[in-house]
């Protein structure tokens, strides 16, 4: 959806853009696109795959003779919501052609888009999605419900082999209006329940019967965020749970430093086990797994993420009709289960491994030009 920028909205976006210029932050502005990629956050090792596989797309469009400039610029932390707020703003304002966006908060963020589509700038939504869908060209993301679910049939496999048909769970989850690790919690909660059912994975027999001891607690953005969360919750069961699902990279971890501390992780040398099951990766994280401190992890794929929003939006700008005449607005780039067999393949490693981005072939969508009117 593009439309022509209001008068007013364009007064001020010219002030910013002079006042901006008066203060020395003004630069010759080179032929072609400016992107700009705005992460929830910079500080995790997923966001920097987001970067390198929007700069990758960059540079292939380069080959076709389509120069893209890619601006990365986020909050430092997931949890400032209104530094990311004021990125947007502040980007529209001194201009930029396009967005590729991972919003923090579904709802809160939609007025943000709304007021980048109003000035003629268009926006893709990565990661997690926005409320407002249709103010958006495309969403691309992995199917966080999806994920959930393979995460519960994982763990459920790994606890249905120590014999308990019947194991005691916690769930710890992320943030408040993050849709895509709600989706994720969502999934990992509907695979325990037999009323209900995933298309993309048909079970093969009857969920165990699971005693929830707690799922009410949310991690936050950092990992020591989530040791402080997860430290009571596990202290309080520690005599009891069998499993705990962290839905993310910094939840995982900070629960890993828990289960560590209090000596029942599965790697250690105390009486009582907990298993763990994670979402996401980084090079600690995919560590765990292969000492088999971790059962496994769901992981995305953020390279190619990061490259379709961007090679996408520019597609879009360029008036090819990336959404099949409007019918397919959602696009996946895949959930991918990792397990200690599996952690070293090239298949995991290219996922988020810098050198085998650098070296993974890419092939990117075909997008017909629309028809002129």
């Amino acid at each position: 959806m593009t439309r022509t920028p209001k008068p007013l909205a364009r007064i001020s976006r010219a002030l910013v853009v002079v006042l901006a210029c008066l203060g020395g932050g003004c630069q010759e502005r080179a032929a072609g696109l400016r992107i700009v990629v705005i992460p929830k956050g910079m500080t995790h090792e997923f966001w920097q795959s987001i970067h390198r596989g929007a700069q990758r797309a960059a540079d292939d469009l380069a080959l076709e003779g389509e120069h893209v400039e890619v601006i990365f610029d986020g909050p430092l932390r997931e949890r400032d919501m209104m530094e990311q707020i004021e990125i947007v703003d502040r980007r529209v304002a001194t201009g930029v052609d396009g967005i590729v966006l991972a919003p923090q908060h579904s709802q809160i963020m939609s007025a943000a888009v709304r007021r980048a589509v109003r000035d003629g700038v268009p926006v893709v939504v990565i990661d997690s999605g926005l409320a407002e869908k249709d103010l958006i060209v495309k969403y691309v993301a992995t199917d966080n419900y999806n994920g959930g679910w393979m995460a519960a049939e994982r763990l459920a496999a790994v606890l249905e082999a120590e014999g308990k048909s019947q194991p005691k769970l916690i769930l710890l989850r992320y943030a408040i209006g993050s849709e895509s690790t709600e989706k994720r919690e969502q999934g990992f909660l509907d695979f325990f329940d037999p009323a209900k059912t995933n298309p993309k994975r048909p079970r093969t027999g009857p969920p165990p019967a699971v005693r929830w001891l707690d799922r009410d607690h949310y991690a936050g953005a950092t990992r020591d965020s989530a040791e402080r969360a997860a430290g009571p919750v596990v202290q309080r069961f520690r005599d009891e749970v069998d499993a705990i699902f962290a839905p993310n990279e910094s939840s995982a971890s900070g629960t890993l430093d828990v289960l560590r501390s209090q000596g029942l992780d599965m790697a250690g040398h105390g009486d009582r086990k907990v298993h763990l099951m994670a979402f996401d990766s980084s090079r600690p994280l995919l560590q765990a797994i292969a000492d088999g401190d971790v059962d496994g992890s769901i992981i995305q794929d953020p390279y190619y993420m990061g490259y379709l929003g961007v090679y996408t939006l520019v597609r879009h700008i360029r008036g090819y009709d990336v959404n099949k005449g409007r019918t397919d607005m959602d696009q996946s780039t895949g959930e991918y289960l990792v397990t200690k067999e599996n952690v070293s393949a090239v298949q995991t490693l290219e996922k988020f491994d810098p050198g085998y981005q650098k070296a993974r072939k890419m092939v990117p969508p075909s997008y017909s030009k629309l028809s002129a009117r």
